[in-house]
């Protein structure tokens, strides 16, 4: 029987994580994909797995799937520029990532059934990573969490992966997906795409964007304004203005606070806002939140790596969880994301008790 609620902390195998995260990554990951009995759509925004030991596995249940007639299909992102470097992204507040998931897909499954499709979005990303696995059967299964399919995503950057076994939930991230594969593009899809359940031991709820990207920053930012008892935030950069707000309205009101977020790519950013008179107030609002966060100092952005980012998106506000794809930015909501929040009582315990454990590594 499939676990309603499953979860994967990943650590910077430098500080703290198992050396083995490589391969049980890969290991769950090709698990779940072979579990598929009718169909598996995986959205994804870099997926380049070059030590074997990760790629066999993963690339050898994929293409069993749809050697076995599940319905096999992989969209990713078409938007990085071909000579993307640190301020492209940076201006993008995004996730750095080299060119080449398309020549890697395409090297790795084009002489399969397995369909394929970059999806393009200019200046904006098809950021989200997730997989759906039987749609519309009670086998239904999301993947989902902050984790590309990369060698440094398994082993040199703080990330998550949590898996919902709900058939509404299922069923709307494969109406997202069908947008995004319909279109071949991200403008104009993840419309109304707001929905809930109840699973576990608590009640569950899912948002995309960018349709609703406006609805999903003015949920986070609220979630963190209800907030009575705690707040612990790990978020690769912090750059909402809304969501900055509500925090730094949450420190006055000594609601006790708590987080990580990546020195690396967070910096350079903080620097223009010092640097231009508009952003004032967000400097201003980060100079106060920042004094209850940890930050991680990553290595400068290059397409050769090391790319260690603290690469969590995830907020615990009193006894909601909240996690996905989508970085707590100005820029996110306009990308293809998605975001679940929940309140089961042992995944938010586990995610506390993980989240305590990376803030305390970095302290």
């Amino acid at each position: 029987m499939t676990v309603p609620l499953n979860v994967i902390f990943l650590r910077d195998i430098d500080h703290g994580g198992s050396a083995d995260q490589l391969t049980t990554t890969a290991t769950a990951l090709a698990q779940f994909v072979s579990a598929a009995k009718t169909s598996v759509d995986i959205a994804i925004y870099d997926f380049r797995l070059s030590d074997p030991t990760a790629a066999d596995p993963v690339v050898q249940a994929i293409r069993s799937a749809a050697a076995g007639e599940v319905n096999v299909r992989i969209g990713y992102d078409a938007g990085k520029p071909a000579k993307a470097d640190f301020a492209t992204f940076s201006m993008w507040e995004a996730d750095p990532a080299p060119v080449g998931t398309a020549e890697w897909v395409n090297d790795h499954f084009s002489d399969t059934t397995v369909q394929t499709l970059a999806v393009v979005g200019g200046h904006q990303l098809m950021h989200s990573k997730y997989i759906i696995r039987d749609s519309g059967t009670d086998a239904a299964c999301v993947w989902t969490g902050s984790t590309n399919f990369t060698d440094a995503a398994w082993t040199r950057q703080e990330n998550n992966i949590i898996t919902v076994a709900d058939q509404q939930m299922a069923g709307a991230y494969h109406d997202d997906f069908e947008q995004l594969w319909a279109g071949g593009r991200i403008a104009g899809t993840a419309e109304d795409s707001e929905g809930t359940d109840t699973v576990g031991g608590g009640s569950l709820g899912w948002d995309f964007c960018p349709g609703d990207g406006e609805a999903v920053n003015a949920a986070l930012a609220q979630r963190i304004t209800d907030a009575t008892r705690r707040l612990i935030v790990a978020s690769m950069v912090l750059t909402s203005p809304e969501v900055l707000a509500a925090l730094g309205d949450a420190v006055d009101r000594g609601v006790p606070l708590s987080g990580i977020y990546d020195g690396g790519q967070m910096n350079p950013i903080v620097r223009r806002w010092n640097n231009n008179r508009h952003d004032a107030d967000l400097a201003a609002t980060w100079e106060k939140v920042s004094q209850h966060l940890v930050a991680k100092h990553s290595a400068p952005y290059s397409a050769t790596g090391p790319h260690d980012f603290m690469h969590l998106k995830v907020l615990v506000s009193d006894d909601v969880l909240t996690t996905g794809s989508f970085n707590f930015s100005r820029n996110a909501e306009k990308n293809a994301e998605n975001q679940i929040h929940l309140t089961d009582p042992d995944t938010v315990s586990a995610y506390v008790d993980y989240l305590n454990t990376v803030i305390e590594a970095y302290r």
